[in-house]
């Protein structure tokens, strides 16, 4: 089946899991047209694989306008019920105000464009992940081709304002609609009526566990060391980790943490690290491609994510697969990943105290963090093996190939 893989910006550093799903349903027999509302700043593709697959995406934006009236002439002239269907559409299910309704006529813009890559590559159905701008002219183009279309939801971003992406439009709409987790499934159904439920498919994102084989022996450092993978915005909260550093300290235990990630914050980050005397413990790494991050697990002690908002955060399936102990907060979508106590440990979002005791209890408890890290792995292995999860979401484009609705 050929699908257009619909995204704001594709490849990005932050969104791997997403090159991930596209290369394993292209394995699975697919035919994956990729495309990105905008162009992704060179400087963000770290890897030859990310410069590949960008060399092979379709970028929207930025578009000439004689591109775009040549575009909307030609879909006005050969489809006008169509084109006014659509241009509905996008007045219908949009943000309430002036802006709403003047973003949904760009979205209407966009939708233009893609609709004709879709008829130039016979393509009837578009994929979005997320429910945002990508989500909206995925909405559109399809009904410009008169085909289907589908999305995957993923966290805060998606249904945190619901009303700021007309998320309830999104997933009334949609032919199927993906949740990465029971979580993010349980806030979809918020906003649908039962008898659309079966339309909201749990199909987790995951990893190729080949891919992060799990270290032979534990790093063996002097100085502990802890590791965090995660874009440095507001609500990966680094903030309260750092408060629980200046706690390990106060207690007398000795390490060193890694932050990995580079983001809107690092300046206001790097400031608080001076304020606290943490310039000595704390090393920024800034991003970091595929193709060097598992030096940094290899070399992790302990891994820890103290997000305040998060989906189903994949950083954690790598670190586990690893082998790599790990604590993070027990909110959203984690606690499907990490068992408390069994697997892991997991503290309250924004509690720097608790988590200070979480990583104080596993730096100064080697034989616990080996037995949390196995167990994690396993949890991978059983329910978050992307080969696995992707023969799910297969199954649901082929009903869509067949032109039945995807039932539970």
């Amino acid at each position: 089946m050929k699908i257009a893989y619909l995204t704001s910006r594709y490849p990005a550093v932050s969104h791997t899991f997403i090159a991930r799903e596209v290369a394993a349903l292209r394995a699975a027999g697919h035919e994956i047209r990729t495309v990105s509302i905008r162009r992704v700043d060179p400087a963000g593709l770290l890897t030859e694989s990310d410069r590949r697959e960008a060399a092979s995406t379709a970028v929207i934006l930025p578009a000439s306008p004689l591109t775009l009236l040549a575009a909307l002439l030609q879909v006005l002239v050969r489809h006008p019920v169509r084109s006014l269907r659509a241009l509905g559409t996008a007045l219908r299910d949009r943000p309430k105000g002036f802006r709403g309704a003047l973003w949904s006529l760009f979205y209407f813009a966009e939708a233009v464009l893609l609709a004709r890559l879709l008829r130039q590559d016979g393509i009837r159905h578009v994929h979005a992940h997320f429910a945002n701008v990508a989500a909206a002219v995925a909405q559109l183009a399809a009904v410009l081709v008169d085909g289907t279309w589908s999305m995957t939801i993923h966290g805060l971003s998606d249904f945190g304002d619901p009303s700021a992406n007309a998320l309830p439009a999104r997933l009334r709409s949609a032919r199927f609609s993906v949740c990465v987790s029971d979580f993010g499934r349980a806030q979809a159904m918020l906003h649908l009526s039962p008898a659309r439920w079966d339309r909201l498919r749990v199909v987790r994102c995951g990893i190729d566990p080949s891919a992060f084989p799990v270290r032979e022996a534990p790093p063996g450092n002097e100085v502990p060391r802890i590791l965090s993978v995660a874009r440095l915005a507001p609500e990966k909260g680094h903030a309260v980790l750092l408060d629980a550093l200046v706690l390990l300290r106060a207690r007398g235990v000795a390490c060193r943490c890694v932050l990995v990630g580079d983001g809107p914050i690092r300046a206001q980050l790097e400031r608080r690290c001076r304020e606290l005397d943490l310039d000595g413990c704390v090393e920024f790494v800034g991003a970091v491609g595929q193709d060097r991050i598992q030096q940094y697990y290899e070399q992790a002690d302990l891994y820890v994510l103290p997000s305040l908002a998060e989906g189903l955060p994949v950083v954690l399936m790598e670190a586990l697969a690893k082998g790599v102990a790990c604590v993070a907060s027990g909110m959203m979508g984690i606690p499907e990943l990490i068992e408390h106590r069994r697997s892991g440990l997991l503290v309250p979002p924004g509690d720097a105290e608790q988590l200070e005791e979480a990583l104080a209890e596993l730096l100064g408890d080697p034989a616990l963090r080996a037995e949390y890290a196995a167990r994690g792995r396993e949890r991978v292995l059983e329910a978050f093996d992307i080969n696995r999860n992707v023969r799910a979401l297969t199954g649901l484009f082929e009903e869509i190939a067949s032109g039945r609705t995807p039932q539970r």
